[in-house]
């Protein structure tokens, strides 16, 4: 029974967990102008529920961008964008802090991130190591 009460603890902690609002709440960003689109994913909900799309594109001059597309989730502390090659984070490069929880916005990649092996995109809450939501881009 102490073993149940532990777990049934646990998992109320990590439910409740990464609550805080410090995120932005919305982010209309420009978009870079339309290029190519190398892979994309739609958000799928883990532990908040997370929606969306996001794409990696290269323009004219061939920047790359992380771009999120009508993106929603919950708020909280220490929220990340990880690229990684799985949903535990385990490796991961390290993109930049979210930067609001609903809306348009991008991220310029430099040539380090490699999308290729790391094709996930989480949604990290650093403080308390829980995965918001992910994409796997294709």
């Amino acid at each position: 029974m102490t073993k149940l009460l532990s777990f049934l603890s646990a998992i109320i902690l990590l439910l409740a967990s990464c609550k805080k609002n410090n995120t932005p709440a919305v982010l209309n960003d420009p978009l870079p102008e339309a290029g190519t689109t190398i892979v994309a994913g739609n958000f799928i909900s883990s532990v908040h529920a997370s929606s969306g799309t996001v794409k990696v594109t290269k323009d004219a001059a061939n920047k790359i961008y992380l771009v999120f597309e009508n993106f929603k989730t919950d708020n909280g502390p220490d929220l990340r964008i990880w690229l990684s090659p799985n949903n535990n984070g385990n490796p991961y490069q390290e993109v930049g802090l979210l930067k609001a929880v609903s809306g348009n916005f991008s991220y310029q990649l430099d040539a380090s991130f490699n999308y290729t092996t790391n094709n996930r995109v989480l949604i990290w809450c650093k403080q308390f190591s829980v995965l918001f939501g992910y994409a796997v881009l294709q």
